[in-house]
């Protein structure tokens, strides 16, 4: 299983490249490197949750009777930053 800076990584790569171009799993290091550093600096981006993130969630949580303070504050505050840090960590 790839990490998820990889998985951002190949998806850069082939959109970027479109159909037929050189399968990711046979680049060198050096060629998957700037795909990789973009894919950083787009998890690095989501760190923070934006406004409609967060509404989003508290639509759901009224959908499903959950009080919006309890679970905006665990996502906005704890457990979104520790999965996109974690998700940066991941070693390929």
């Amino acid at each position: 299983m790839s990490t998820m800076v990889e998985r951002l990584a190949r998806a850069i790569y082939e959109k970027r490249n479109g159909a037929g171009c050189r399968p990711w799993g046979i680049q060198t290091k050096v060629h998957k490197a700037p795909y990789l550093d973009d894919a950083r600096a787009a998890i690095e981006a989501l760190m923070e949750p934006t406004e409609a993130m967060l509404d989003a969630v508290a639509d759901e949580e009224d959908k499903r009777g959950i009080p919006n303070s309890v679970i905006d504050a665990l996502i906005a505050e704890e457990a979104w930053p520790l999965m996109i840090q974690a998700a940066l960590k991941e070693q390929a």
